[in-house]
Parts: C-alpha cells; structure tokens; sequence
C-alpha cells in the first residue's frame, strides 16, 4: 500500500509525534513498510510558508522532512507538481477547498489514486479522496 501523507501528518510522523491518530499512525507505518510515502511538493512549500506566518512548525521541521526526502533508503518520496496533478488541482470545486496548499496535496492523491493521510477538516469533509485519521 502507497499513501499521500498531508504535511502534518508527514511532519508528526517523522517526530513520532502523538498529535497523530493511532489510526494514521498504523497506516503511515504500513505504508512505510510497504511500498512507501509520497509527499507532494506543495508540502515543502506550505511548511515553508509556515515557518514564515503562523510559525505552528518550525524551520528545523523543514529540514528533517527534506533531509528524510533526500535519504535514498527513505521509503518517503517527494512528488512533484507534474501535469496530471495540476489537471485534478483543476477538478477540485473551490468552495470544497479554497486552501492552494490543501488543493495541491488533495490533487495529488487524486492523480495517483491514492488515500490521503490527513487530519484536515475541510480535507476529510471534502470526499474527494478517501482520508485516513
């Protein structure tokens, strides 16, 4: 199995953090596993962005998450923002997801068919894409 993971739950998740569901948890860790993670590249520019506003995550939570990117034995995969996500970015009705950066990451998992790791809210009210927390 092959999830998206949001980037809080990819963050929390790399921390071991207990902010995460223990069901969110147990999938991230099967796909791990399992035929891994992948993380949208919108999630490195969100965390950025993050670090800059409301600063909920910080800089040095950045550079864990690029330095697990960069790990070639790291079952964690960075995926771009390639034609077919930008087709279901497009997809995505903006009074279910105004957010650019939950658009991205939801477009992602749409594109690749795939679950979504997410705690988000208007994510999992969405029903775009099935969500696990």
């Amino acid at each position: 199995m092959k999830l998206v993971a949001d980037t809080h739950a990819i963050v929390w998740f790399g921390e071991d953090n207990r902010r995460l569901s223990r069901t969110a948890a147990d999938a991230l860790s099967q796909a791990e596993a399992g035929d891994g993670i992948l993380v949208s590249a919108a999630s490195l520019i969100d965390l950025w962005y993050v670090t800059q506003t409301t600063k909920t995550l910080s800089e040095s939570q950045l550079v864990d998450l690029e330095a697990l990117l960069a790990d070639p034995a790291s079952k964690v995969e960075l995926d771009p923002v390639d034609l077919e996500v930008t087709r279901a970015f497009r997809q995505i009705d903006r009074a279910l997801l105004a957010d650019p950066w939950d658009r991205l990451i939801v477009a992602t998992a749409m594109a690749r068919g795939m679950g979504l790791v997410s705690r988000d809210e208007p994510i999992r009210r969405s029903g775009l894409v099935e969500v696990i927390w």
